[in-house]
């Protein structure tokens, strides 16, 4: 499957959410499509055929009356997955799914979203936790159709719609938003003047702005605090996920990078949330976390070392700025493959030497995160190793009489050894991540 990296399909917030033995089992039949504005993907009456796994586009899930009048139902964003005929075990729903806002999507034949339902606890469990959260959108919405003010609902909608796509861009008209809300156009075009006056908006041609979110929430209805909470306890770990397992190296792959704050307003975990910050700080190898484009984020102080930078000034570096020339190409491969969610290996690369640190050799191992969006990378230092073989082969060589000819010790080990790395590194397999 070809994937832009920045846009994995693990960036769904349920496919990210899978366990990577779950998510591996169903990569192969994830495909991904860029759905249109207006483009309807699931419509009233058909076969459902495909679930999808939004990224960053936005579907609404509307009703028809027979005088085509329409109503919003939900708005699915990459929190989500469209195809609740799929997931319910029905073949048709009455519901039509047509795209909100144009973007990317990932798309699985309904046969194998059943089967992984039945398969897959985990994602039995997301998808049924998110099929509540649908449910409890459709009943706050018929609860502020009947008893809160255009202005209120208009506020709600934007509001929502800002937070599921994650942009300050609403691409619809006056006329498309009445139509979601069942309300006259000549409503929506007096509420959307209010909020342009109050400073949350400002409106163009079929476009509308947030400016202030903070300010839009002023005028939001009860409706969207309810919403939100559920939507937060749809993604909150149970008390099981809370437990902190043993940090083995895998472990310290899997788990996210440390943030005493949200650890301790998601899990009240503050004490755990010390532990693993220590453990990561101060652990003998180098762990570091890459964003899409290969950026640093974040490193341990064994990796800072490793680098030869401060851990405060990591952001300013790209990971190949510290390789040498005949690695990158490697990297390059290794990381897409890691984001990918398929990485089955390990990689071998050389590090140039460095104001403060020799020419080293040092093999990654990694997973992506939950978003799909970053990778988590253990580096450790195998340059003895491949010192200590070099040396090996250096005696083998001279007892064969085939020593280097010129060579003095092992100093030949390193050029040798570095310009074998990308061949290293597409060989070299490890167990499964």
């Amino acid at each position: 499957m070809n994937m832009v990296d920045s846009q994995s399909a693990r960036a769904n917030r349920i496919l990210g959410a899978l366990p990577m033995a779950d998510y591996l089992n169903l990569a192969p039949h994830l495909e991904p499509v860029q759905v249109q504005a207006g483009q309807v993907i699931q419509a009233a009456g058909a076969a459902c055929a495909h679930a999808h796994f939004p990224v960053d586009c936005a579907v609404t899930l509307v009703s028809a009356t027979r005088d085509g009048e329409t109503a919003e139902l939900a708005l699915i964003g990459r929190e989500g997955v469209v195809g609740l005929p799929a997931l319910l075990g029905a073949s048709t729903t009455a519901m039509q799914s047509v795209v909100l806002r144009p973007g990317l999507a990932y798309r699985l034949p309904a046969a194998v979203f059943a089967q992984t339902l039945q398969n897959s606890g985990a994602m039995q469990a997301l998808a049924l936790r998110y099929v509540q959260n649908i449910m409890l959108q459709m009943a706050q919405g018929v609860v502020c159709s009947l008893h809160h003010s255009v202005l209120q609902r208009l506020s709600t909608w934007l509001l929502f719609h800002h937070q599921v796509t994650n942009s300050d861009q609403v691409k619809a008209t006056h006329e498309t938003i009445a139509h979601m809300l069942g309300v006259r156009r000549e409503s929506i075009t007096q509420a959307a003047g209010q909020l342009q006056s109050a400073g949350c908006i400002s409106t163009s041609r079929g476009r509308i702005h947030i400016r202030d979110a903070a300010a839009l929430r002023d005028h939001v209805c009860e409706c969207h605090a309810q919403v939100e909470q559920d939507h937060l306890q749809l993604w909150k770990p149970s008390s099981q996920e809370q437990v902190m397992a043993p940090l083995g190296t895998q472990a310290l792959l899997d788990r996210p990078m440390p943030s005493a704050a949200s650890d301790e307003e998601v899990c009240g975990e503050v004490t755990g949330a010390s532990r693993y910050a220590d453990i990561y700080d101060f652990a003998p190898v180098g762990l570091l976390s890459l964003d899409a484009q290969g950026r640093l984020i974040e490193t341990n102080m064994a990796a800072a070392i490793q680098l030869g930078i401060s851990r405060s000034q990591c952001r300013q570096y790209r990971f190949v700025d510290f390789l040498q020339v005949q690695s990158r190409e490697a990297f390059g491969q290794f990381h897409r493959e890691v984001l990918s969610g398929k990485c089955r290996r390990h990689c071998e690369l050389g590090l140039r030497s460095g104001a403060h640190r020799p020419a080293s050799v040092v093999r990654l191992d990694a997973v992506v995160d939950e978003s799909g969006l970053e990778s988590r990378m253990v580096m450790v230092d195998v340059t003895e190793s491949h010192h200590q073989l070099a040396q090996l082969m250096h005696k083998q060589h001279h007892e064969d009489g085939r020593s280097r000819p010129g060579a003095e010790g092992v100093a030949w080990w390193q050029p040798a050894m570095s310009a074998g790395l990308n061949e290293r590194a597409r060989t070299a397999h490890t167990a499964s991540l």
